[in-house]
């Protein structure tokens, strides 16, 4: 008798508490005013009558990437809020009736109902907690960049294993690379695809701010290709579908990569690929880089206009192994090579998503060949290749003869890497091709990989270069150099390194069914709350 009185007054102080019917009178939305006129109660307390006047400068604030942006982390803000208020709320009203349902077989229903709450109350302290790095364990270094390193670590509450970014806020201004930044945070924050690597928190303090994302533990591309020197066509073939399918993805959230190479493909724990690295992913990419590089196509001038020189295949495969292996800073340069870049960025011309599928031609050219379609014994060489590419883009022959490529992989092949206009444009268009005859896109996923990953734990880090070894190191120099460079620079700045709005973010887990609710629906998802 006792613990049904008990359950009776939880679950009415439960209701009195937590009731979020439109129409309940315990809402405080929905009791009267007192003392206020019933006609004044929709007035707002004050209003200015005086025309409103359209300002020029406020026009063009409202256009500029900085405020477009504003825009759109208040919107993800909001969204983000309110789809986890609701998962909150309906998952503490399941938990609370479960505890409701079960107190009558209780002993001692007060002290359960104590603990219920106190477990509660100490859920809602955690919600408000913004993670920080003392909260993550550091296990080893993994990646190093040109303002920042990437670390294995592990979150100390939770022991979530995750890769973790740590960049220089004073060199990303110094740079300026603070939209690139905040372009990468917002696409991972966003990302709800196995294809795409997946932000778990991102974070700053005062000098640093930090991206903890999805551990991928099987290295990147680059590695795998670099090992085979070249795929079987079937396995070459395997891989590529797969980076059309995370391209694919990549563009349904509005944005082109722009900067697609090997290394930007991670192969997961079970072998399959996800997209990362999108911080030229949009705006334009740094004017600095686009000038440089078009300074080189200018310098080239006439001096490669006389015939080339004519190589095999053979040639050309190992002079390009042995340009990677004896110029150690040539896959970590910062300004980055020409070799996958499609011509209409280097030039600096209009471009659209397109770009992404030279890319990935000039991928698949390398999977087959050895080598990548515009490379030469230098990057200057690569350079007047790109600028003569209708020239030396020519189908490949074996010693005996015989071509390379098939004539349907051809075909993809002049397809992709082609003038803007006669490219492939859309994903569908790359599904329908010869090559791909025969592929389910829908169940790649469910395939089994040519390569899968030998690990032996969660932490295993082997596929990453080990930077305790100074062999691994020397691939580095350029990238250590520049930061030495640039980290003197911003010593010498006097300026306050900034604190970025809207750049905290928690991943839920398993939880936002709300949002899939509202992302997969065409209703309003507040429209209920007005």
């Amino acid at each position: 008798m006792e613990s049904l009185q008990f359950q009776n007054r939880a679950a009415n102080n439960y209701n009195d508490k937590f009731s979020f019917e439109p129409n309940s009178p315990l809402n405080k939305e929905n009791r009267p005013l007192d003392n206020i006129s019933p006609s004044k109660l929709n007035q707002p307390s004050s209003f200015n009558t005086s025309p409103l006047r359209p300002r020029h400068r406020d026009g063009s604030k409202a256009l500029s990437i900085k405020h477009k942006r504003m825009v759109n982390v208040c919107q993800m803000y909001f969204l983000d809020y309110y789809c986890d208020y609701f998962d909150y709320v309906i998952t503490r009203r399941e938990r609370t009736r479960t505890v409701l349902n079960n107190i009558n077989r209780s002993q001692n229903p007060e002290m359960e109902w104590r603990a219920y709450v106190n477990n509660e109350t100490s859920m809602l302290r955690k919600r408000r907690l913004k993670p920080k790095n003392k909260d993550f364990e550091i296990i080893t270094q993994i990646g190093q960049g040109g303002y920042g390193q990437v670390y294995l670590s592990r979150k100390k509450d939770s022991k979530e294993i995750c890769a973790l970014k740590v960049i220089s806020k004073s060199m990303i201004v110094r740079m300026n690379e603070t939209e690139h930044l905040l372009t990468e945070r917002e696409i991972l924050a966003a990302s709800r695809s196995d294809w795409l690597v997946k932000l778990l928190y991102s974070f700053q303090d005062t000098s640093s701010v930090y991206l903890g994302m999805e551990f991928v533990p099987g290295g990147d591309f680059r590695t795998l290709l670099s090992n085979c020197h070249t795929l079987a066509p079937p396995h070459c073939r395997f891989y590529l579908a797969e980076m059309f399918a995370a391209l694919n993805d990549l563009h349904k959230t509005g944005f082109i990569h722009r900067d697609l190479k090997p290394e930007n493909f991670l192969i997961d724990s079970k072998g399959h690929l996800k997209l990362t690295d999108f911080g030229l992913a949009c705006g334009t990419i740094a004017d600095e880089r686009i000038h440089s590089m078009k300074l080189k196509l200018e310098k080239i001038g006439d001096v490669f206009g006389k015939p080339r020189k004519e190589r095999t295949l053979l040639e050309r495969r190992k002079m390009y192994q042995q340009l990677r292996e004896t110029d150690l800073n040539y896959s970590k340069s910062v300004v980055g090579s020409p070799d996958y870049m499609a011509i209409d960025i280097v030039k600096g011309y209009a471009y659209d998503k397109t770009v992404d599928y030279w890319s990935l031609g000039c991928i698949l050219f390398e999977c087959l060949c050895g080598f990548s379609p515009f490379s030469g014994e230098s990057t200057e060489e690569t350079y007047a290749n790109l600028k003569n590419w209708k020239s030396y883009f020519v189908r490949p022959k074996n010693s005996d003869g015989t071509y390379v490529f098939s004539d349907r992989t051809w075909d993809l092949l002049s397809r992709l890497i082609a003038d803007s206009p006669n490219r492939l444009k859309t994903f569908e268009h790359v599904k329908r091709t010869n090559y791909f005859s025969g592929v389910d896109f829908d169940n790649l996923r469910n395939k089994s990989p040519p390569f899968i990953p030998s690990l032996d734990s969660d932490l295993d880090a082997g596929y990453f270069d080990d930077f305790e070894d100074e062999g691994d190191m020397a691939k580095y120099a350029e990238v250590f150099n520049k930061q030495a460079h640039v980290e003197k620079l911003a010593s010498q700045s006097n300026v306050k390194p900034p604190n970025f709005i809207g750049f905290t973010f928690k991943h839920k887990g398993q939880l936002n069914n709300i949002r899939n609710m509202f992302e997969n629906s065409s209703r309003d998802p507040f429209s209920t709350l007005y």
